[in-house]
């Protein structure tokens, strides 16, 4: 996913931002912001996450001091126990990794290289090591310990799945953590020399384990239909879980202990401060100015899309579960009218004499996925086409000197591909900030350290972890990414006028979004193609070659 368009882990609720004075040089001055997340040091500081840079809030409040400049990535930043350096996780030059700062001095240094997906950074109690969590290989996040002085990393998990969130006792022997496989949410305690514990499992998404600084309790966040909150396992034994706070607009990021009873967190666009034994919370007051920079006043072109190789004719897809791409949920019982490469109505099952129907059954139609930021294959070949579409990608964006031949090829019946576009002409544009709205998010494969195609599962695994329902992951590849392009309202949706690109896949991914993996077959402008068939014409393809 290109992380421009979409910051990790930030996401879920709506613009907090309060403007509370103008003054002539157009300076404002804010004292919420939406997504906060906040980390104490012992002497009181806080270091907040505030428009996507560090800043830091005195103790008991007040005005707040910018620390990084124009980073515009910064999450989750996070105290080392002398308070004398942060660690937080930011994008730089198209890639998600930890970073950390000196105070002595004001250099930043990139901690992490294993990955272009290292995210939840947290501090050893001893000071010299940073864990985090990493997707290596592309098939799941893993737990990962480097150690600052020697820049040595290694693993520290290896389970099916993804494991995230990890957080050190305050001794150093214990840790916590978040398991994903499946549906299932596990919240795993690692004694010293003991064997793993599952301390809960849950269908719902838990996140952000903290431990109190006594290591008697971990505080955690469960999210679920019936909203966010946050929970707590007694160490005792038995253990014990308990609900802690759940009636306000949590941030999801780790709790911040200043000792055993003071509690820092984010809710309600403001930082919360709370007593342990206290029924409720009171905000801590700051103040951030901020000087807004210009933005340039040239206005995009919308540029004219091609339709080259549009075939003659007409055909009728027959859907039984259909997402339009804009909608929200699904359309039952739709006939899709195509003519030429373009959808020309969508509408009720009647019965179409004389009209070449396709009934694709159980199947769940969708429109077809747009990496409107691809990493290209290193060397892009014909035979690239079919195998993209086999993963249900029908619109790729990106730089490669043969653009205009290869998308005029695949655009054509013997050796079907997406649509390859010029990623200078057809590069995004500014759009909603996505951590104030979450609707505003694009899914792409540039920072995924995967090229197109190959990256559609760690995409989706990403942002399952980073809380995106499957419907807003798919609209970041369909209409947001479209809307970005300024190739709307052509690319993805499934609408009257709109490129007629779709995929069938066997499943319901609006309930699980991995079921995007399960295509079975693509209509690419216009033409229908079984996967079966796709694979033979990228072998064909191969064999020209």
């Amino acid at each position: 996913m290109h992380l421009r368009t979409l910051s990790f882990f930030v996401f879920g609720f709506l613009v907090f931002g309060l403007l509370l004075t103008a003054t002539a040089d157009a300076q404002i001055t804010i004292t919420r912001g939406a997504s906060l997340s906040v980390d104490a040091t012992k002497d009181g500081r806080l270091a907040i996450d505030l428009r996507g840079d560090i800043w830091i809030v005195p103790g008991g409040g007040g005005d707040a001091r910018q620390l990084t400049q124009n980073l515009k990535s910064v999450q989750r930043p996070r105290w080392s126990p002398d308070g004398e350096q942060l660690v937080y996780q930011a994008i730089v030059d198209g890639q998600q990794g930890i970073w950390l700062y000196k105070f002595g001095t004001g250099d930043m240094q990139k901690l992490s290289t294993n990955s272009n997906l290292d995210l939840h950074p947290a501090w050893h109690p001893d000071g010299e090591r940073v864990l985090y969590s990493s997707d290596v290989s592309g098939t799941g996040f893993d737990l990962w310990e480097i150690d600052v002085p020697t820049g040595l990393s290694w693993r520290i998990s290896d389970r099916t799945g993804d494991e995230t969130e990890a957080a050190w006792s305050s001794d150093g022997r214990d840790l916590v953590y978040v398991h994903h496989s499946g549906s299932q949410w596990s919240l795993i305690l690692r004694r010293h020399s003991q064997p793993e514990e599952i301390l809960l499992t849950t269908s719902e998404k838990l996140a952000a384990p903290t431990w109190r600084p006594d290591n008697s309790l971990v505080t955690f966040f469960q999210i679920g239909d019936s909203g966010t909150s946050i929970k707590m396992v007694i160490l005792s034994n038995p253990r014990l879980i308990r609900s802690y706070a759940n009636n306000e607009q949590f941030v999801v990021a780790p709790v911040s202990w200043l000792d055993r009873h003071r509690m820092y967190y984010s809710a309600n666009g403001q930082i919360r401060q709370r007593l342990f034994n206290s029924w409720n919370s009171s905000p801590l007051q700051f103040r951030a100015t901020i000087q807004p920079q210009a933005q340039p006043t040239a206005r995009r072109e919308r540029l004219a899309l091609s339709w080259p190789g549009e075939p003659a004719g007409q055909l009728v897809i027959r859907a039984s579960r259909l997402f339009d791409g804009i909608g929200a949920g699904y359309q039952h019982n739709k006939d899709i009218l195509i003519d030429g490469g373009r959808i020309t109505a969508i509408e009720d099952h009647e019965n179409r004499s004389g009209s070449l129907v396709i009934d694709m059954g159980d199947l769940t139609i969708l429109p077809g996925l747009v990496d409107a930021d691809a990493r290209l294959p290193g060397q892009l070949v014909p035979a690239h086409g079919p195998d993209l579409l086999t993963k249900g990608v029908t619109t790729v964006v990106g730089n490669h000197p043969d653009t205009e031949r290869l998308n005029a090829l695949w655009s054509g019946k013997e050796i079907p591909g997406p649509r390859l576009l010029n990623g200078d002409q057809w590069s995004m544009g500014p759009t909603s900030r996505p951590e104030l709205d979450v609707t505003a998010a694009i899914v792409t494969s540039r920072s995924t350290g995967l090229s197109t195609g190959r990256a559609l599962a760690t995409q989706f695994r990403a942002m399952q972890i980073a809380g995106l329902t499957p419907e807003q992951t798919l609209r970041g590849m369909g209409v947001n990414a479209a809307a970005a392009m300024l190739a709307d309202p052509y690319l993805g949706r499934i609408a009257t006028g709109a490129a007629a690109d779709l995929v069938f896949v066997d499943g319901d991914p609006l309930a699980d979004i991995n079921d995007m993996l399960n295509v079975v077959a693509v209509v690419r402008n216009g033409r229908f193609y079984s996967v079966s068939g796709l694979i033979d014409r990228a072998k064909s393809a191969e064999s020209v070659e």
